[in-house]
């Protein structure tokens, strides 16, 4: 059996379900993971998480904002800092915050950190909009 955990510190979006192929957005590029994959343990980026439950042919989409990922013989297991399954994203609020963060990254008086930060928020929201657009078709 090769499940999924999907999880944050605060909820569970998804715990010991029966998937066939999981495939999520790693640090350094998109992963793909399929039973028999080898052990392994990695950071995640920003992006859509996608995975396919047994016996099913469409995928369940959720996004996610880094963490970590831990594929052993069982399944794998992710915890993330942040998880929004697709109910749970707004698109309205989305571009919101991309609009919001694009704004702050034009101020010439922003410290690195605040870059940085707002950088994150455009991404995170960039990612939820793009997770929307291509599970709504």
């Amino acid at each position: 059996m090769f499940v999924l955990n999907l999880v944050t510190p605060e909820k569970k979006i998804t715990t010991d379900v029966e998937v066939e192929e999981v495939i999520l957005p790693g640090e350094r590029g998109q992963l793909t993971l399929l039973p028999g994959h080898a052990p392994l343990i990695t950071t995640l980026g920003v992006g859509m998480v996608q995975y396919r439950l047994k016996g099913e042919s469409q995928f369940t989409s959720a996004v996610v904002s880094w963490g970590y990922c831990e594929v052993n013989a069982h399944g794998v297991n992710v915890l993330a800092e942040t998880a929004e399954s697709i109910d749970e994203i707004d698109r309205d609020r989305a571009e919101a915050a991309v609009r919001k963060a694009q704004k702050m990254l034009t101020d010439p008086g922003l410290e690195a950190n605040q870059v940085l930060k707002y950088q994150r928020k455009l991404k995170r929201a960039l990612a939820r909009i793009e997770t929307l657009s291509q599970t709504s078709h």
